[in-house]
């Protein structure tokens, strides 16, 4: 197949990181991948794996000099389909798509990113997209908001990663902890921060990756954990494994979120996942680790005691626990197989049409 990927985003996300993912094993398994974007790690990531991705400026919505760079390009290079995200990539490259014949899918992240309105229901009279949706709850979230999609043209396919072979067995020393989602409110970084400030333990050591509106707010906030040696801020990183490597347990207590790229890549790599139970976490999360998928309201006090039984841990226990993550991985969202049931999916129901 030849196809084509468009993000016009302007920062990282778990989109962008489903992107490389698709993109680099869709090539290696033969097809023409191409990648058009906006932000310039982005366009560096996927040329360094070999992808042919171009970086360009989408300007405003609907922009005619836009849709005719991307009609130019399509005629070039003649794709199958075109995978764009938010709306601008819809309202570009997917008008382009769709003006030249080509299927267009939209990947959704939430369903909540999709405001109703006549404006949308017209993009999508003229784009006619198909929906893949991260997960269940995501899926449930288009059927409730947009009515005018046929049910039939909305695709679950799980997010997912590729596993480990063996996990890396927790090392002496303090346990190391890591989060590497956006420093926004809803990520709510500071309940784990609240939480590791009422321990007051140097038994831990908490490596947050990413960057956001509220770097600096926590950062002051929490300046003593700085001090002490157990928090170490790392900013914006696109060697994100690189950190997962070096953990144990990986925390997320995001309030928001679908299907997240970051905790499969946190379980793929065999970490401790802690997170709370919203979205579609709960479709991928294995009953062995049930104690550790928290309540959706769970504050720092709930954090705080699941770290602190964590810590009273020994190392066999604790890796008994990394196995089970990553075993997670290879039963329900195997890159190999997710990336199987995508090939099958747009070979038989959108290219057949």
């Amino acid at each position: 197949m030849n196809i084509v990927f468009v993000n016009s985003t302007r920062k990282w996300g778990g989109v962008k990181t489903w992107t490389v993912d698709y993109a680099t094993e869709l090539a290696a398994r033969g097809h023409d991948v191409r990648v058009f974007g906006r932000q310039t790690e982005l366009i560096d990531k996927l040329q360094a794996a070999g992808i042919a991705a171009r970086q360009i400026d989408f300007g405003f919505d609907y922009n005619p000099l836009t849709i005719g760079r991307f009609i130019a390009a399509f005629l070039r290079s003649r794709p199958d389909v075109v995978i764009g995200n938010i709306g601008k990539d819809i309202n570009t490259a997917g008008v382009a798509a769709a003006i030249l014949g080509i299927p267009v899918i939209q990947r959704v992240g939430l369903p909540g990113d999709m405001v109703p309105s006549p404006r949308l229901r017209t993009l999508h009279a003229i784009t006619r997209p198909w929906m893949l949706c991260p997960s269940k709850t995501v899926a449930d979230g288009v059927w409730n908001r947009l009515s005018h999609i046929p049910a039939d043209k909305v695709k679950i396919i799980l997010n997912s990663k590729k596993p480990v072979n063996t996990i890396k067995p927790v090392g002496d020393g303090p346990l190391r902890l890591v989060s590497t989602s956006q420093v926004n409110v809803d990520k709510r970084h500071s309940d784990i921060l609240d939480a590791l400030s009422a321990m007051q333990t140097d038994s831990v050591r908490y490596d947050i990756v990413g960057t956001g509106k509220l770097l600096e707010e926590l950062r002051e906030r929490h300046r003593s954990l700085e001090e002490q040696g157990v928090l170490k801020w790392h900013g914006f990183s696109t060697n994100v494994q690189a950190h997962l490597a070096e953990a144990d347990i990986f925390l997320l207590p995001s309030e928001n979120e679908g299907m997240p790229n970051a905790l499969l890549e946190a379980m793929a790599t065999g970490l401790i996942p802690i997170a709370r139970d919203i979205g579609g976490i709960g479709e991928i999360w294995p009953e062995t680790l049930a104690d550790y998928l928290m309540p959706a309201k769970a504050g720092p006090d709930e954090f705080r005691i699941i770290l602190e039984r964590l810590m009273g841990m020994n190392k066999t226990q604790l890796n008994v626990l990394k196995e089970a993550s990553v075993q997670a991985c290879r039963d329900t969202f195997n890159l190999n197989t997710k990336i199987d049931e995508f090939e099958t999916w747009v070979q038989t129901n959108i290219l057949k049409r």
